[in-house]
């Protein structure tokens, strides 16, 4: 998870246009960057960028100081957009050509309703510690009343109650505690399932759906069964579910668009940063140390393809020429094609690499710590570091 940053974007964007640093950064608190438009910049498209998607029409990248950019498929221009914060977006999704999803640091949300152009602040993360204050305090009262109608006849029933009291209880603290402190918790990925529902998930197993575009957001933590409240990272879906993926192995699955969820059997303990529904409907899964899973029946069994290298592998997407590319640290891009086979480069720069698109022509924009990067041609390059 990469970490939030304490200036307000137009320190730091101002430092990306060549202009001095502003001299008084102390006077820029943590929350401003909420509300801080993101300042336009020459060098954007080298700031840190965290996920880049595709539409049939565009290309759209997003990542720290609330930049966004976006570029028309027939060219190699982009664009910054018009945001109205500064934070660090993780996450971008579009259900089609102009509306599209942004999720960040500080519970911040944003949509667009023309292509990525311009955005509207849909949810901040003092309207995020309200929701979850009026949600959890709800449902402590809803399953109080139901523990005072217990007479001792059901023990087993009684203890679920109470331990999903206890679990309430504890996530309603939690928020009145941020109530106090501020605004905290990152949003780490976001998806689309219509124009209409739109799920997000974030750290401490943080669960958010909305049913109406973004209009309004409905806490989901306590339907995962995630008692520690590990990060939830990653989330996917298919025509009939809906999958998360996160810290210690956790994947779970929807088949009701997120109103309850079932606990997979994991073919790893450790996190997971990336999901993907291929074009022949199979489901991967990756993350630390290069584990690769794919599963063919939707999550019910996995098996395991393993990268050269050990390093993290942060996203997965489809390949053009069949199989799937993948991206991670240490500029690690591989291949997997249709035979399960795996070819791999490692990018010159060494950076982490955090999403990628691929074009038809062969051509991969990835993006990651060293902001927007061109590979003009995987498999010559890969061909030729395979020689060297």
């Amino acid at each position: 998870m990469i970490k939030a940053t304490a200036c307000a974007g137009a320190l730091v964007v101002a430092t990306l246009n060549g202009a001095p640093a502003l001299a008084n950064s102390d006077t820029i608190t943590d929350y401003e960057v909420i509300y801080a438009p993101a300042m336009k910049a020459a060098k954007a498209p080298r700031t840190v960028l965290t996920e880049i998607t595709q539409t049939s029409s565009s290309t759209i990248a997003v990542g720290d100081y609330g930049v966004v950019l976006y570029r028309d498929n027939a060219s190699n221009d982009w664009q910054q957009a018009d945001v109205p914060t500064s934070v660090l977006f993780t996450s971008v999704d579009f259900i089609d050509d102009q509306n599209g999803w942004a999720a960040g640091h500080h519970g911040v949300i944003a949509a667009t309703t023309d292509g990525g152009k311009t955005w509207q602040l849909q949810l901040d993360g003092f309207q995020f510690i309200d929701l979850q204050i009026e949600h959890f305090q709800q449902l402590v009262d809803e399953l109080t009343a139901k523990q005072e109608q217990f007479d001792g006849s059901d023990p087993d029933a009684e203890d679920d109650i109470l331990f999903a009291l206890d679990n309430a209880l504890f996530l309603l603290d939690n928020a009145t505690y941020a109530k106090e402190d501020g605004p905290t918790k990152p949003f780490l990925d976001i998806r689309a399932l219509s124009n209409d529902v739109i799920l997000a998930v974030g750290a401490y197993g943080t669960l958010i759906r909305s049913v109406d575009g973004g209009n309004s957001w409905q806490i989901l933590d306590e339907r995962v069964d995630n008692p520690d409240g590990y990060h939830l990272n990653a989330l996917a879906s298919d025509g009939e579910f809906v999958y998360i993926a996160g810290e210690a192995g956790q994947i779970f699955r929807s088949a009701d668009q997120g109103d309850s969820w079932e606990l997979m059997d994991s073919p790893y303990n450790g996190s997971f940063f990336g999901l993907h529904v291929d074009a022949s409907e199979r489901l991967w899964v990756v993350g630390l140390r290069g584990n690769i899973f794919v599963s063919s029946d939707q999550g019910d069994s996995f098996s395991q393809i393993k990268l050269d290298d050990a390093v993290n592998i942060n996203a997965i997407v489809d390949a053009p020429n069949g199989g799937v590319y993948l991206v991670g640290n240490a500029g690690v891009i591989g291949w997997v094609n249709a035979n399960g086979n795996i070819e791999q480069m490692t990018h010159s720069s060494g950076a982490a690499l955090t999403d990628l698109v691929a074009h038809g022509d062969g051509r991969l924009t990835v993006v990651g710590q060293r902001g927007v990067l061109e590979i003009a041609d995987f498999a010559t390059e890969a061909a030729a570091q395979a020689q060297e």
